[in-house]
């Protein structure tokens, strides 16, 4: 029997697992024929989402209220899911999967008879590190895609517990992730967006090209802005009508990449701080320590130490 619980509580327990993301109830919708769970694979949340309510929103409200910022594999387990993501509109079916980004918009309808889904919380920063920009957000995976299978069986096996796959071992955090890289990977053919009608959509690119080079030594203002065909004084005048700069949200993005790499280190492994940094992009390690300190209120030792016993990411200063 589908278990029944108060629409309100049915939200908050969303809130807690997916931040910032709304539960919309249908007309004179007072309970939910579902629920909401954590699970947990290596170091990376699964939330266990069912219920018959109208949609799952995230909206500019939301995204700013934030800190933090992921990007989610929802695997459809029962029923359909519609997914307006991305400027795409995709439906899901039993065992079909997307990805989605936290920093955009989106709408997650449930049919009237509820549905069942699976969310794998990525740190978006970390995922992104490693694809450089070659996945697609927002395309729909068909279960019969065979990297679709395996990552499901991962899920299903050592997330839920479920035990029907034989022989099946469990893959690390990491490699789960290069296996959902590999499946989402974009077809080599795909170009990038060169012009735009508004600022608002320079500033989306600009983004864009940082989050995915984000490591890059290359990665520099005079860089972004070759890359956008326009001169480094028009590329900073676009940050600067958003309150901000290059070099802020550069920085800021590879404090975050640092902070996710840490908290996503295994228990008992030992971090040298200084290859973390280099890795993420720094050079300069005294200014690093002073940066990360004022972005999270801690030296980065201290950082190590609470994440290490607590197991939960520290809010930046945006």
């Amino acid at each position: 029997m589908t278990e029944l619980v108060e629409f309100e509580r049915w939200s908050n327990d969303l809130g807690q697992v997916c931040r910032h993301y709304e539960g919309i109830a249908r007309r004179r919708q007072r309970h939910v024929a579902g629920r909401i769970k954590v699970r947990r694979f290596d170091k990376l949340d699964v939330a266990d989402v069912s219920g018959n309510v109208q949609c799952i929103r995230r909206d500019y409200n939301g995204i700013r209220r934030d800190d933090s910022e992921h990007i989610f594999f929802i695997t459809q387990l029962e029923g359909k899911l519609n997914v307006d993501h991305n400027d795409r509109r995709t439906s899901l079916g039993k065992g079909d999967s997307l990805l989605l980004d936290s920093t955009k918009i989106g709408d997650l309808g449930f049919e009237e008879t509820g549905g069942r889904l699976l969310s794998l919380h990525m740190p978006r920063q970390m995922f992104l590190a490693v694809c450089k920009g070659s996945v697609e957000i927002g395309k729909r995976l068909s279960l019969n895609h065979p990297m679709a299978q395996a990552i499901q069986q991962q899920m299903l096996r050592f997330s839920l517990g479920d035990d029907n796959t034989a022989n099946v071992r469990k893959a690390s955090s990491d490699l789960l992730l290069n296996m959902i890289q590999l499946a989402f990977a974009k077809d080599p053919g795909m170009t990038s967006v060169s012009r735009w009608e508004s600022n608002d959509q320079r500033f989306e690119f600009a983004i864009h090209l940082i989050d995915n080079n984000l490591t890059s030594e290359e990665l520099s203002l005079g860089w972004l802005a070759n890359k956008m065909c326009m001169s480094p004084r028009q590329v900073q005048r676009i940050f600067q009508e958003n309150d901000t700069s290059f070099a802020k949200v550069m920085r800021a993005k590879r404090f975050r990449l640092v902070a996710q790499r840490i908290s996503n280190s295994k228990l008992g492994e030992k971090i040298r701080i200084s290859e973390v940094a280099y890795s993420a992009g720094f050079r300069d390690l005294s200014n690093f320590n002073r940066g990360f300190k004022f972005h999270f209120g801690q030296a980065p030792r201290e950082y190590i130490e609470t994440s290490s016993s607590a197991h939960t990411e520290i809010t930046a200063k945006p």
